[in-house]
């Protein structure tokens, strides 16, 4: 297991398959519109104009995960900005699940993914420190 956290490749291919599933979220609800995961007759015009330009951050947020992916040496202080916000968000979801209660299997899979992508810190860290051993 210690060998495959050594693997640069392993690294980047996790950070940047984890990050597939806002990149395709994003890209949809930008070009089909929220309608695609709410029935529209439930949602306002501000609601569904707000739900694309959420879809830009997180089609956004694919990229910098990328750009930091394939700047391993250098990315470590936006790894950890984007990693933190990203978790802020689950953070947010879940409280958003204790005020209002009932929320769909996918959301909290969702929160959980956002949260877990904190454990991109230390991995980037250990990484580096392997180098400079």
């Amino acid at each position: 297991m210690l060998r495959i956290l050594k693997n640069r490749r392993v690294f980047q291919v996790v950070l940047v398959g984890a990050n597939l599933v806002p990149l395709v979220t994003g890209l949809l609800v930008t070009v089909l519109g929220v309608g695609l995961f709410v029935p529209l007759d439930q949602v306002g015009a501000d609601f569904a104009a707000q739900a694309r330009v959420y879809a830009i951050w997180f089609t956004g947020i694919f990229f910098l995960f990328l750009w930091i992916a394939m700047n391993i040496e250098t990315s470590g202080p936006v790894l950890k900005i984007v990693a933190c916000l990203v978790a802020l968000a689950g953070a947010s979801r879940f409280y958003t699940m204790i005020v209002l209660a009932e929320f769909p299997t996918s959301t909290v899979i969702a929160g959980v993914v956002e949260v877990a992508v904190l454990v991109f810190i230390p991995w980037h860290r250990f990484l580096l420190a392997q180098d400079e051993a």
